[in-house]
């Protein structure tokens, strides 16, 4: 098991840290100021101050339940490749990298619906 194992496996831990790491401070109500160029950023959650803040309160839940989720199933997932040729590590990294990119960006539409019904 060589230093790449390590390299991917830290890289494969940054989404579903990241994701852990905002939901948790967005769930918790300590969200990016409104209309600021960071967070979560579509036309329904820039409405209301109040459409902002539900936004980020909402996916911020799905993002701390998807991310602890995807955190030890990241690291299952590299070991399946451990101690394999650097070439094998890193299309099985990227793999996992494109998996996790793809549920990183599920919790869009579930809150874009929210919003909706909320009536932004």
């Amino acid at each position: 098991m060589g230093w790449f194992w390590w390299y991917m496996l830290a890289m494969t831990l940054l989404i579903p840290l990241t994701m852990l790491i905002l939901g948790f401070r967005w769930r918790r109500g300590r969200i990016p100021p409104y209309g600021g160029s960071v967070g979560y950023r579509t036309r329904r959650s820039l409405a209301s101050p109040e459409a902002w803040a539900y936004a980020h309160v909402y996916f911020g839940r799905l993002w701390a339940i998807l991310g602890a989720a995807m955190l030890p199933l990241g690291a299952a997932a590299m070991l399946l490749c451990r101690g394999g040729d650097a070439e094998r590590i890193g299309w099985w990294g990227a793999g996992v990298c494109a998996v996790q990119s793809v549920v990183l960006l599920v919790p869009i539409a579930f809150t874009e619906s929210a919003l909706r019904r909320m009536g932004g």
